[in-house]
């Protein structure tokens, strides 16, 4: 069953309440749920002013607390950048600040060419080898 609106069971109640009020003097014995009518209407009203109140309390703490953050982690930057530049990108001090040092890079070997094979010819001359192209129909100057 779906439930009904705070503000519409406070208006159905003031409804209620007002033409009950209307009607005590043909029917008295509802004087005592009368009066306990109008003292949960007030409390009830009462305690929805406090909620707005504290719902706009709340808003304001949360925009000063995503303040506070904002400015707290601008601080943490400044501090962190200029720790790593007293005591460098990648030193491992760092990590007692709670700072991430940079990784260190890590050079790969470098591959050594190895020269083509020299051809001795008939005359004992040593001549670079030149490497063997594939015919390519498509290049003239490959097909021969």
């Amino acid at each position: 069953m779906p439930s009904q609106s705070f503000q519409k069971i406070v208006s159905l109640s003031e409804l209620l309440n007002t033409t009950l009020k209307q009607q005590l003097t043909e029917m008295p014995h509802l004087k005592g749920e009368s009066e306990e009518l109008d003292q949960l209407i007030t409390e009830v009203k009462g305690l929805d002013q406090e909620q707005e109140t504290l719902r706009g309390r709340l808003l304001e703490i949360v925009r000063k607390r995503k303040e506070a953050e904002r400015r707290g982690n601008d601080l943490r930057s400044r501090v962190a950048a200029q720790l790593r530049g007293k005591l460098g990108f990648t030193n491992e001090n760092l990590l007692a600040y709670g700072i991430k040092p940079r990784k260190r890079e890590r050079k790969k070997p470098t591959k050594k060419q190895v020269p083509p094979p020299e051809v001795t010819t008939a005359a004992g001359q040593k001549v670079p080898a030149q490497p063997q192209m594939p015919d390519d129909p498509k290049n003239p100057q490959w097909s021969q």
